[in-house]
């Protein structure tokens, strides 16, 4: 059988052993002493505050004086700024409150327009104007340091952080015995970077789980760097919990500002004044937790504010050395602690609200029965393995990608410009986010429960079985592997990793298998004695699955497109061009597909590299179409991978086609009981009948599909493609969503009927749903359907001179 631990090669240290008898890991080179502190800035004080002390002395008591002294000694004032002094915190306080008493001229103007619109509509006199300014003062100066008072970090003390360490690491040892690794090597490298010229780190991690934010906090404690401020929804702030994270570090902010004309300028006021003072800094571009494994988009709104201050320090400021670090952090789950919950989600259930008893509930399951007989492997009177009912935890992978400062990216893009950026509207914000994600995606670490996942997932949609031999997978296992190594040349990490598999016997690639399906899945059952697997729902291969799609998924589609055009004179390179070009438009809602700069995702090379593995055949030019065309050789290889793909097709199928019958159903029931509601079509708005919530529609859809059953899993109706497909057609002004007056809930809007039904059959005809073939292969239809996609859809320059090359 396979070691447990081959996937290790490049991950040597996992940070809960023994974190409490050492808790400081020794890097890959001594860090100085020489100075007693290494960060130039003014204020920054050495004193520790001694605050928490009762609880403290029960913690002393409980790791042992001489081991708890030496958690968080190093890590601020010598190496980093001493946030949790007495100085600091007041020297916090007063900036914000001098911000809003008289320092930010911004609120003033905003009370100005303000009072002046007032004036204007004679709700006052000319007379009351300085009064009424003084009292709008008065109120919006109240009322945001009563926010801040309730979303910004307190960092009342080292010992604080002390307490929190041993008890975090108490539960996350129980809650993850199989460990958090991470390699020494990327630690130390970014912190002899940030030695020779300290700024404040910012921290991009992927975000899939509530615990990224404990990961990195554990990392920083671990290796002596400072603990990073960390921008958290508002939806965290519950009680107790709140004001722990705030403790640590944390930024409550809501998830949208809502017009709010200030609050987003008093964010940015928090913000630069930490990295002013370089404190480092926390941040999930994605904006929330993906549910399905794969990155979501990024989210502008922080990086607008970084980039905005970095220019203020710089011109404004005239602060010449003022720069940021950025550093994306790829964070790998075998399972992610939620994983149950959001298998709900997926399946349309309504997301559960984070709460105290949520969250103890959490801390207090890693102290019952993980580890005794309770939690063993239990069979099934058919023999396979139930588990049900058991806890389920693997290990954490943690990849630090390449870093770089926003100087040097502010540089590469004045490069492009005629003039020195002097405004963050002249910056590139959806650049700069995609070339995090991007690097997040390239250093994310493959696990071998996600080759099993993808491969069993592989396996379900070419057979139809849900019953199967581990014998029979095995062929599609090493398939899987072979394609993902091809895609890792340039990882070390997932290069070894999936050429040590390809070494493996038949037997050793058997236990495997077993040994993964027992470990991670619920709904996945092995028989051990007959050797044979079934998948009860095939929903949680994709958190799975999806872990390493994002390799592979533009080459998924290419075969998709030439199984779909097989043994047609439209299988020609000008028509595969055209297609590919509108299906990657339809998954740029699920993919990072643009500013992608790695050669090996360009049509031209998938097509080319098809071709030298023997897989398709090209022909000489075709007189008539005057372009190559392709002849299919090994059709199920194609088969095989073109599967992967379809479900992120076929979810827009299950979305426009219940739009479509849903706004037949409902134009007939007006018209039948004029325009009384329907409760067994659709859930409506109180206020407004004719357009549905997304939330309403959304439960609509997929309760129609499970019904219907049309789709062979359920991975096609799944809820978070079904909310990118949304958003994409509302990108294209098919739909319309919008918010209502008190913006509490979003409703979706019919713009172009007549487009949307014509999408609709396009996707049919793509899903070979119905016998013609005309929007496929007729150049002209193919033409209007890029139309469709392109008139209101940005499409970045590259592509756009693929479309006029075809």
């Amino acid at each position: 059988m396979v070691a447990q631990d081959i996937s290790n090669s490049d991950f040597d240290i996992n940070i809960l052993h023994d974190p409490l008898i050492e808790p400081n890991i020794d890097l890959k080179f001594p860090l100085p002493i020489d100075e007693e502190s290494y960060v130039d800035v003014p204020g920054n004080y050495k004193t520790l505050s001694q605050s928490f002390n009762i609880l403290n002395s029960a913690f002393r008591l409980f790791t042992g004086g001489s081991y708890y002294d030496k958690i968080y000694v190093n890590n601020e004032y010598k190496y980093s700024i001493n946030k949790h002094s007495d100085e600091f915190r007041k020297k916090f306080k007063d900036y914000m409150n001098s911000q809003l008493e008289k320092d930010d001229k911004k609120l003033d103007e905003l009370i100005y327009d303000l009072i002046n619109q007032e004036l204007n509509l004679k709700l006052i006199k000319a007379s009351d104007f300085k009064k009424r300014f003084i009292e709008v003062k008065k109120y919006m100066v109240s009322y945001y340091k009563k926010n801040n008072e309730k979303n910004l970090p307190t960092f009342p003390s080292h010992n604080f952080v002390r307490s929190a360490y041993v008890t975090v690491m108490s539960i996350m040892i129980k809650l993850f015995p199989k460990g958090i690794w991470v390699s020494n090597q990327d630690i130390s490298d970014l912190y002899k970077q940030y030695l020779k010229n300290p700024m404040s780190i910012v921290y991009l991690p992927s975000h899939q789980s509530h615990l990224d934010y404990i990961i990195v906090h554990l990392i920083c404690v671990r290796f002596q760097l400072a603990t990073p401020s960390v921008i958290a929804g508002e939806n965290l702030n519950v009680t107790v919990i709140g004001g722990l994270l705030k403790n640590l570090g944390a930024i409550f902010i809501p998830r949208t500002f809502n017009n709010e004309l200030y609050t987003e300028r008093n964010l940015n006021n928090v913000i630069e004044f930490l990295l002013v003072h370089k404190i480092p800094f926390e941040v999930f571009i994605e904006g929330t937790r993906s549910r399905d494994g794969k990155l979501l988009l990024p989210k502008y709104g922080i990086l607008k504010s970084m980039i905005s201050i970095y220019l203020k320090q710089r011109l404004e400021e005239e602060n010449k050395k003022f720069d940021l670090l950025f550093q994306p952090i790829a964070v790998t789950y075998e399972r992610v602690y939620e994983n149950d919950a959001f298998l709900k989600e997926l399946k349309g259930d309504d997301k559960s609200q984070e709460s105290l008893l949520g969250t103890l509930s959490v801390a207090a399951s890693a102290f019952s029965s993980v580890d005794n007989k309770k939690n063993q492997v239990k069979f099934d009177k058919n023999g396979y393995n139930d588990n049900l009912d058991r806890k389920l935890t693997g290990k954490i992978f943690v990849k630090l990608g390449k870093n770089f400062t926003v100087s040097e990216f502010i540089k590469n893009e004045e490069s492009q410009l005629s003039e020195p950026i002097a405004s963050e509207t002249q910056v590139n914000l959806k650049k700069l986010g995609f070339k995090i994600l991007h690097e997040v995606n390239k250093n994310s670490y493959i696990p071998e429960v996600s080759i099993v996942g993808t491969s069993l997932q592989a396996y379900l949609y070419f057979n139809n079985q849900n019953i199967f031999s581990v014998q029979d997978l095995l062929p599609v296992f090493k398939l899987v592997v072979q394609v993902l190594l091809r895609e890792n040349e340039s990882s070390i990490t997932n290069k070894k990793i999936l050429l040590d598999l390809l070494n493996c016997s038949d037997y050793e690639l058997t236990q495997l298998i077993k040994t993964q399906i027992i470990e991670f899945f619920r709904y996945i059952k092995v028989n051990d004695k007959k050797n044979l697997i079934k998948i009860e729902s095939s929903i949680e291969l994709l958190y799975y699955k999806n872990l390493t799609i994002h390799l592979i998924i533009k080459r998924c589609l290419v075969m998709y497109i030439l199984l779909l055009l097989e043994t047609s004179t439209s299988c020609n390179h000008r028509i595969i061009g055209k297609l590919f070009y509108i299906l990657t438009g339809f998954l740029k809602n699920e993919f990072l597909f643009d500013y992608d700069e790695n050669p090996r995702n360009e049509l031209t090379f998938i097509l080319n590299d098809l071709e030298a593995l023997g897989i398709i055949i090209k022909n000489d030019k075709n007189s008539d179409i005057g372009c190559d065309t392709y002849k299919i050789i090994d059709y199920d290889y194609v088969k095989l991978f073109a599967n992967l793909a379809q479900p992120f097709l076929e979810s827009y199928i299950v979305l426009i086609s219940n739009i479509l019958e849903m706004t037949t159903n409902l134009q007939n029931n007006y018209a039948r009981n004029k325009g009384q509601r329907d409760h067994d079509k659709i859930i409506l708005d109180d206020d407004d009948l004719r357009y549905p919530t997304t939330k309403g529609l959304l439960k609509y859809i997929i309760d129609q599909s499970k019904k219907k059953a049309q789709f062979k899993s359920l991975e096609s109706i799944n809820k978070q493609y079904l909310v990118s497909d949304l958003y994409y057609l509302n990108n294209l002004k098919l739909v319309k969503i919008f918010k209502n007056k008190a913006k509490t809930k979003a409703f979706v809007q019919i713009l172009n009927l007549k487009d949307l039904s014509v999408l609709n059959d396009f996707l049919n005809q793509l899903l070979k749903r119905t016998k013609s073939k005309d929007l496929i292969t007729d150049e002209v239809k193919i033409n209007y359907i890029i139309d469709i996609v392109d008139k209101n859809f940005d499409r970045d320059d590259e592509q756009l001179k693929l479309q006029s090359k075809l």
